[in-house]
């Protein structure tokens, strides 16, 4: 291990119980070990994926945010005991058997930011249909409840929150009592609650923009407090005061208004949470009990905060939760892009934060701890932030907060997460001769899955350099990890028993005279060329051409084409100072 990366595996304290290293794995979207959708029930397809990061010693491991009570039933979480006292205290043994601990996070709910599946909007303005789901159990009123009436709803505006009563407030705060309780008869270590954080329901009771109320939980600072500090209250009293609670904090909301996030570097008026407030909060709840504040930045106005794509810069978040700790004696976790074992190295060292939280990484390299300790930095393969399979989350054809097909929590460049078994990799029993035609990222990765189960492999590449069309993906300056990506496939390749063969352009004639058992090919695309007048006129340059800095462009650039690619090439010339026109189907994007 590098001397200075010692640091990152010192044990830490938290309130009266000890991690054994400063790394945290996050609560994310799609990982949850109980899921409550209508009613609880353990997540199958869990375990394998905990157990592979708990060998790796990973100091504290925190499962995806599970609801108090179910989204769309009538149950509450410590009504769930055969759950808890069978699978889940099973696998948490496993875990504490490689020396890891593990918090459950739980959250009050989602308010204004709860996903307006089409499902929901139906729901919501079908007034028999409402009346008929709540029959049913499915109170969609109750879904998507907040802190205060006609709050919009972060996917769908058209939808507005009613304002929960104090009855609902204090069943959802002895809930967390009993379920705390619950969880520590599993041998659960600590619970975090979800609640300064992203615009969640908690976080939208201490915010004075989503916080209109005039009873005790609204008004001052202390009253929009009171939510949160009579849970943490009551967890300490159903389970003792060295139970340790940890709350995930947002130290400022990044919100220019509703549905408005801030962009880094931006000059703004914050809209929620300032970092001048967020030291008030903190102290809050340090006096009410906390033990560890997880902090990041955002809300799902300004969701790329707590969910930083690739166009945020690494450790977007770390300026805010360094501000935060000087200011409070327990400890502060920064989650957000920190996966650089350098740069979170040096943040510990100097006392800017004390742990490290890290999620995505670990869905793309579960070895990625070990790595780290055996000094093999350049084997780590890097998440991207491309958002794909982790939290595809999006807007598409019109329908506001539709869902992915696929489980949230995966991951686009390792599908072996969440589906160990499934995938785990083994020697072939009849070993092969396989031919690879093309040495992009998709040729590498079939090469390198061919090779590790044992086939001999030769890949073919037409030109001088591995890469293919990701070369030019990888050239905008925001998009360093795709660049590690592609220095990481050429380690692999060197690493492996492949046989490349550059400057071999293989035609489907040659393929014969391969000698290859199977042949797979990974040719990639080719740009289309819109049949228009003057797209041949030597200002005109595809964007293949900019990327790979074949062709240069002058000040004033047009795009066509709104798609990703088009984008982010408008983005990057943004970056450099250009005057960028972004023509869409129906307006004109100017930067």
């Amino acid at each position: 291990m590098k001397k200075n990366h010692e640091i990152l595996f010192t044990p830490l304290d938290i309130g009266q119980t000890t991690i054994q290293n400063r790394f945290i794995l996050c609560a994310m979207e799609g990982t949850n070990m109980v899921e409550g959708m209508t009613k609880y029930k353990f997540n199958e397809h869990c375990p394998e994926y905990y157990r592979e990061r708990a060998k790796t010693g990973v100091g504290l491991i925190i499962p995806g945010m599970i609801p108090i009570r179910s989204f769309a039933g009538n149950q509450w979480l410590y009504e769930s005991e055969s759950v808890f006292m069978g699978p889940v205290k099973d696998l948490v043994d496993e875990i504490h058997a490689h020396g890891s601990k593990i918090f459950f996070q739980v959250g009050a709910g989602m308010g204004r930011a709860m996903v307006a599946v089409p499902i929901l909007r139906k729901l919501y303005h079908g007034k028999f249909l409402k009346r008929c789901a709540k029959l049913f159990g499915m109170d969609v009123a109750r879904v998507f409840a907040g802190a205060s009436p006609a709050m919009p709803n972060v996917w769908d505006p058209t939808i507005k929150a009613r304002a929960l009563t104090k009855k609902e407030i204090e069943k959802i705060i002895d809930a967390f009592g009993k379920t705390a309780a619950l969880c520590k008869r599993a041998g659960i270590d600590g619970i975090e609650i979800h609640a300064v954080h992203e615009g969640y329901l908690l976080d939208q009771f201490t915010m004075t923009c989503t916080n209109e109320r005039d009873d005790e939980y609204g008004g001052n600072l202390e009253n929009r407090m009171r939510f949160t500090t009579e849970i943490i209250q009551s967890i300490k009293a159903a389970c003792g005061d060295d139970y340790p609670v940890s709350v995930r904090f947002s130290v400022e909301s990044k919100m220019r208004g509703f549905q408005q996030g801030a962009v880094p570097g931006e000059e703004y008026e914050e809209f929620g949470r300032d970092k001048e407030e967020a030291i008030k909060v903190a102290k809050i709840l340090e006096e009410a009990g906390c033990d560890l504040l997880n902090a990041d930045n955002g809300t799902y106005d300004a969701w790329f905060w707590a969910h930083p794509p690739m166009y945020m810069p690494l450790a977007c978040n770390l300026p805010e939760a360094s501000f935060l700790k000087p200011h409070v004696s327990i400890p502060v976790a920064c989650a957000g892009r920190m996966e650089d074992p350098d740069q979170a190295a040096e943040a510990l060292a100097e006392g800017h934060i004390d742990a490290v939280g890290i999620a995505r990484q670990f869905l793309c390299d579960g070895l990625y701890l070990d790595k780290i300790r055996d000094e093999k930095i350049g084997d780590i393969r890097p998440c991207i932030a491309c958002h794909n399979g982790c939290f595809g989350v999006y807007r598409y054809k019109g329908e506001p907060g539709n869902l992915p097909k696929t489980p949230l929590g995966r991951c686009a460049l390792n599908p072996v997460t969440f589906q160990e078994e499934k995938y785990r990799l083994k020697q072939a029993e009849q070993k092969k001769k396989i031919a690879v035609i093309g040495g992009g990222i998709g040729g590498m990765e079939a090469a390198r899955l061919m090779a590790l189960q044992g086939h001999e492999v030769d890949l073919y590449e037409k030109s001088d350099e591995l890469g293919g069309v990701f070369i030019a993906a990888a050239a905008p300056s925001f998009k360093e990890k795709d660049r590690m990506l592609l220095s990481w496939y050429k380690n692999e390749m060197e690493k492996l028993p492949i046989t490349i063969h550059f400057e071999k352009d293989v035609s489907p004639s040659m393929l014969d005279t391969l000698g290859a058992d199977e042949i797979i090919v990974a040719t990639g695309a080719t740009p289309k060329v819109l049949p228009i007048p003057g797209i041949d006129l030597p200002h005109v340059i595809e964007a293949i051409e900019y990327l790979n800095k074949n062709k240069t462009v002058g000040e004033r650039v047009v795009v066509v084409g709104g798609g990703l690619t088009g984008c982010e090439i408008a983005y990057d010339l943004a970056l450099q100072g250009k005057k960028v026109t972004l023509p869409l189907s129906r307006c004109w994007m100017t930067s």
